[in-house]
């Protein structure tokens, strides 16, 4: 099977928004992705582990304001990011772009945030994709409580969404933050495959 070419190089990757900028123009998703970057952050461990991967320069991150993976997601990306040294992180609007989005489709959805990782000669190093495998099952069990218990009608349907959304927070938020962990060991085990790094 041919290698799918990446449609991403140093010129177009220079036109996406750094984190502070993607942050900057959010809106009204602002102050709780800025919540979700304060609570997110990573542990000693971590730090020390990201802190000493050598073979990424560059990420890409696809993104969209209204998407709750996006917010509770994407301040862990930039956390890691900024732990990876010489890393540059730029953001890009799924919609926008959608050459980006149909080469990183996930099992043919259109999932984000999508987080890949380059070397300094564009190579894909690894990519993460929407959320941790145990967000995922821990969110399944909310909806199951929550949207999928409701009536047809709107009010109960709006009333059943906005708990889901407080409860996929609040285990996010939980203490330990097994979510946010489970993202960046995920997101280490890519990263340690792909450039050969000792298990320590």
């Amino acid at each position: 099977m041919a290698q799918l070419t990446i449609p991403l190089d140093a010129k177009r990757f220079a036109t996406g928004l750094t984190w502070k900028d993607y942050m900057a123009q959010m809106g009204d998703t602002r102050a709780r992705t800025e919540q979700n970057y304060a609570n997110s952050k990573l542990t000693d461990e971590e730090q020390k582990f990201f802190g000493s991967v050598t073979g990424v320069k560059y990420v890409m991150m696809l993104a969209e304001n209204w998407c709750g993976d996006v917010h509770r997601n994407s301040p862990l990306i930039a956390h890691v990011c900024e732990a990876i040294p010489g890393c540059e992180l730029k953001v890009f609007f799924r919609d926008k772009e959608a050459d980006l989005r149909d080469t990183f489709l996930n099992n043919g959805y259109q999932s984000i945030p999508v987080v890949v990782f380059f070397d300094k000669d564009w190579n894909e190093v690894g990519r993460w994709i929407e959320r941790a495998h145990a967000a995922t099952a821990k969110t399944a069990g909310i909806r199951m409580g929550t949207i999928e218990k409701a009536g047809p009608e709107k009010d109960k349907q709006d009333a059943a969404m906005a708990e889901f959304r407080k409860q996929v927070q609040a285990a996010y938020e939980a203490p330990g933050a097994a979510l946010w962990r489970g993202a960046a060991n995920e997101i280490k085990l890519v990263l340690e495959t792909r450039l050969g790094m000792a298990k320590k």
